[in-house]
């Protein structure tokens, strides 16, 4: 347990605490270690009496967390962290708002809305294509990257061609897989 020395984050616990046993079962009161007495007493204090409380050093405030749990959340917020930059790559280097929903699930509108506010200008219309040779390289490139995920082998791909937008990338791996 990491014991908490700040008073207004142990007033704080203390509050929240106090509300949170209102609504626990016995056997969880017993699991912290607070009677029914004591949580009765504990609700019956003014502010004033539970600032006191929260400022007393004798009583040992702290918090535990769970080693496992918190790994798992830890390994969530970098994957979020890492879908959202590269959503950001996808936008800034011109992927269309068809390959956004696919890939991220994202709507036109706010596709739009982060090209904005990016600076990320991409005209309208269907992309100049390169010549045919570039194609075909762009198609082996595409095939030839083993990853199953369509995100990381767009991002490889551009990777191989950030002369070109992915826009462009997109439309030359539908026109050969259709052709396929």
């Amino acid at each position: 347990m990491l014991p908490l020395h700040d008073t207004q984050v142990r007033l704080v616990l203390l509050n929240h605490v106090t509300t949170r046993l209102a609504e626990a079962r016995p056997d969880e009161l017993d699991a912290v270690g607070i009677g029914n007495e004591q949580l009765d007493r504990l609700r019956q204090l003014s502010a004033l009496d539970l600032n006191r409380l929260a400022a007393m050093r004798t009583l040992t405030i702290g918090i535990s967390l769970d080693g496992e749990a918190l790994q798992a959340g830890l390994r969530t917020v970098a994957l979020v962290r890492e879908a959202k930059a590269l959503e950001l790559y996808f936008i800034r280097h011109g992927a269309s708002t068809r390959l956004m929903s696919a890939l991220f699930k994202i709507r036109r509108k706010l596709t739009l809305k982060f090209r904005r506010e990016l600076g990320v200008c991409r005209p309208s219309g269907r992309v100049p294509l390169p010549q045919y040779a570039t194609r075909e390289r762009i198609y082996r490139v595409w095939r030839s990257i083993a990853d199953p995920a369509p995100r990381v082998r767009y991002f490889q791909l551009h990777q191989a061609f950030l002369h070109l937008p992915i826009a462009v990338l997109e439309v030359v791996i539908r026109d050969f897989e259709e052709d396929t």
